[in-house]
């Protein structure tokens, strides 16, 4: 669709939430009402070995720069309606284009092309009621991202949105249950196809007044009808203070349900980090510790499966380069060596399918000087179930800076190592990542 094109419709788009022509804010009338910016994004990127551990292939050896343009209009109008619309474009270079190409991923990933990254009209303390529903596409991130965080992880944190509708009840200031009904994808207008991906269930959420303390209570429902998947999630999270110096937060989960036809799902998972931050340390010096937990399958009992179903908890969290790494690729994935069906339950190509994990986690986070934050951390991954063989999977190394050069500039800076274990059998080679990017808003 051309440019134009795309401005018409995100302008219709806040119009409709006002109603008419008429009302709608404008630069005489309400200047405060309507806000328009932007977000440019660059990123040079080093990658090598992400995906077969092996040198001597260049296949999955990058060298790319890597650049994303957003731009947004927010209306605040009249009896609490509010309307968003974000246009957005990505490309991995000029002349990286692969519009031609079939797997959905390349084209959504590197086309290039122009597409509606948000698009929501909200109702806030709709009909006199503590009760805000809000419509359309959106970015839903709940706790640390162990569940809800990502809802388009094939496409390699290009988007996060989700389609659908949020209803938010808040009868008190501390707590709020938000009613969620999501499609990931709507694959065909007929239902008929029985084929669509729809995520729907309830999060409670308990804030204490100073900020301090946090806990969630969650049941969600994921069901793929393509792969006769529907799966539910029970999960709680915790987090807050003890004392003044030490920080805490805990998250777990259980799911039950169908993993395909004639197979039950009966997995776990859980996220666990706890710091130490005195105050007056030098360099501003939090050290934690850290731990994630995802449920293997069984090979003993076919008709049960055991593996963590990542939800949309995948890009973000474990960093750069175990995203890259657990990317479904198939059999292309070096992954299978210790975990050939690593990709049970995944019906898209490059999706990040974290499960069978055990990742111990040391660190330390650090702010030197103003605007200036770092974080530096190891990790030793272990598979929690192997056919044969060993569940070292390697140890991983990450490195994240940031620097606030000014309000709206930021200059960014991330480098990873992954060291394979015996799981993935002689002669596997070290993976790793180097970016750099600067990151713009107005």
């Amino acid at each position: 669709m051309p440019t134009r094109a795309w401005v018409t419709v995100a302008t219709a788009v806040l119009l409709t939430a006002q109603g008419s022509l008429a009302g709608f804010p404008s630069a005489e009338s309400d200047v405060a009402g309507l806000t328009i910016g932007g977000q440019v994004r660059v990123r040079g990127y080093t990658l090598e070995n992400m995906w077969d551990l092996d040198g001597a292939d260049d296949g999955d050896r990058w060298s790319v720069l890597r650049n994303r343009a957003r731009l947004f209009a927010r209306a605040e109008l009249p009896r609490g309606v509010r309307g968003f619309v974000r246009l957005a474009n990505q490309n991995w270079g000029a002349g990286v284009t692969d519009a031609d190409t079939t797997d959905r991923w390349e084209a959504d990933n590197k086309s290039g092309k122009l597409f509606v990254d948000a698009a929501w009209l909200e109702l806030t303390g709709a009909f006199g009621l503590p009760v805000d529903v809000r419509c359309g596409r959106q970015d839903l991130v709940y706790g640390n991202g162990f569940v809800l965080c990502d809802g388009q992880s094939h496409l390699a944190s290009t988007a996060n949105y989700l389609d659908g509708v949020r209803l938010a009840v808040s009868p008190h200031a501390a707590w709020s249950l938000d009613l969620l009904y999501f499609k990931e994808q709507e694959r065909q207008r007929s239902d008929a196809a029985h084929d669509d991906v729809t995520l729907m269930g309830a999060y409670l959420a308990h804030r204490e007044p100073d900020g301090e303390g946090a806990g969630d209570l969650y049941l969600l429902r994921r069901e793929d009808q393509g792969l006769g998947k529907d799966v539910l999630l029970y999960g709680a999270r915790v987090a807050g203070r003890l004392g003044a110096t030490l920080d805490y937060s805990l998250e777990g989960g259980l799911q039950r349900g169908d993993l395909a036809p004639a197979v039950r799902q009966e997995a776990w998972g859980g996220k666990a980090e706890i710091g130490f931050a005195p105050q007056g340390a030098p360099a501003g010096l939090r050290p934690y510790l850290g731990f994630v937990g995802l449920s293997g399958d069984d090979a003993g009992t076919p008709a049960t499966g055991e593996r963590w179903d990542v939800y949309y908890g995948g890009w973000p969290q474990f960093g750069d380069l175990l995203a890259w790494t657990y990317l479904n690729l198939g059999g292309g994935n070096a992954v299978t060596a210790f975990d050939p069906a690593y990709a049970v339950g995944s019906n898209q190509s490059g999706e990040v399918v974290y499960g069978n994990l055990l990742m111990p986690t040391a660190g330390v986070d650090l702010h030197p000087c103003a605007g200036l934050e770092a974080r530096v951390s190891f990790s030793r991954l272990r598979a929690h179930r192997v056919l044969s063989g060993s569940d070292a999977i390697g140890d991983y190394y990450q490195l994240r800076m940031r620097y606030a050069y000014s309000p709206q500039l930021s200059l960014g800076l991330y480098a990873a190592l992954l060291a394979p274990g015996d799981a993935y059998g002689p002669g596997a080679d070290t993976a790793h990542e180097l970016y750099w990017e600067t990151l713009l808003k107005f």
